[in-house]
């Protein structure tokens, strides 16, 4: 078989001169499934052909490339050295066997191959089985689900190789798959139960091994849940800790007192100091949230907030007003204009 430098790049991926980026990208997806090697094991002449659609790819995808490529032509190994600026870029590296290095071809190139062939699992490597591709869900929690953990029954679509063709996504004949659309792939609902550890926060990770999408030898990728909690009425979270706002009577404040303070473990009471401010913050260790690593708890912090009463009575401003004349207190004697 002539080399790719030899025929015209448009054509070996079969695209018109003036076919964009996407149709080209998509012309390159669909050959590099039927003719990548590790779909057509010990198969030369495939080997070869992928051999040249990974080299058009490689110039037609890049505007730069593609415009010299359009005004040299394909003049062989001189139009490869002009391509790649200087004898051994990218036209002599091997696009096929263990010392392939699809790296060179830039993330993009990389990210469709690793697509075509079972997603972003293990590196795939000849005679290694390669995993499939690692699936990402949300799961809304509340905060009381994310600080005893919990179980949840979830269904999720998981992509599927297309048992029609094989994940080929068209036919010996050229027609497109009409199960898959070319894809190669289908969802299909899978139903399973997951534990969620006590701990878990908006935006990190629950990793549930082996149930993500199967790679080509059957062995799965991992599914990754990414919990969302969802905001609480009474506590508001930071990091481990939880803050809550309580609040209390005159007389309490003044004179202290024992309150009971709600938690996310049942209500426990606590000493108020005597002369507690409204605003002051107190700290009850340990009954905040589970910490996922080094373990223990974080502390709950409770914010006073003292009430001022209404709709007092004759004698109850008599009371105060002798309190008042009792204390003389200026609280904004050191306030300077």
């Amino acid at each position: 078989m002539a080399a790719a430098g030899s025929r015209d790049y448009y054509e070996i991926l079969g695209v018109s001169r003036d076919a964009d980026e996407k149709a080209i990208k998509s012309a390159f997806r669909r050959l590099a499934r039927k003719h990548h090697p590790d779909v057509n094991p010990g198969d030369k002449e495939a080997e070869q052909k992928f051999k040249e659609i990974s080299e058009a790819y490689e110039v037609l995808r890049d505007p730069k490339k593609r415009a010299q490529y359009d005004r040299f032509g394909h003049l062989g190994d001189a139009w490869r050295q002009a391509a790649a600026g200087s004898p051994g870029g990218w036209a002599g590296r091997a696009t096929t066997g263990p010392d392939f290095d699809f790296s060179s071809f830039g993330g993009n190139l990389d990210d469709i191959l690793q697509d075509l062939l079972g997603g972003r699992g293990e590196p795939s490597s000849r005679g290694r089985p390669r995993r499939g591709q690692d699936v990402r869900a949300e799961i809304q929690l509340t905060l009381e689900e994310a600080f005893r953990g919990t179980a949840r029954d979830i269904a999720l679509p998981i992509p599927q190789t297309c048992s029609t063709c094989g994940g080929a996504g068209i036919f010996g004949q050229g027609s497109v798959c009409t199960t898959c659309r070319g894809s190669g792939r289908v969802e299909q609902t899978k139903r399973l139960q997951v534990k969620i550890p006590p701990g878990v926060r908006t935006g990190s990770r629950v990793r549930v091994a082996g149930q993500g999408a199967p790679g080509p030898s059957g062995q799965q990728g991992d599914l990754y849940l990414i919990p969302k909690v969802a905001p609480h009425p009474l506590f508001k979270r930071q990091g481990d800790n939880l803050h809550i706002e309580v609040p209390v009577t005159f007389p309490e404040a003044a004179l202290g007192a024992e309150i009971e303070v709600p938690t996310l473990n049942g209500r426990v009471t606590m000493k108020l100091p005597a002369g507690s401010s409204s605003g002051q913050r107190l700290r009850l260790a340990g009954r905040g949230m589970p910490r996922m690593k080094g373990g223990g708890n974080g502390d709950l912090y409770v914010r006073v907030r003292v009430i001022v009463p209404k709709g007092l009575s004759g004698e109850e401003k008599d009371l105060i007003r002798r309190l008042n004349e009792l204390r003389r207190d200026n609280p904004r004697a050191d306030l300077r204009a």
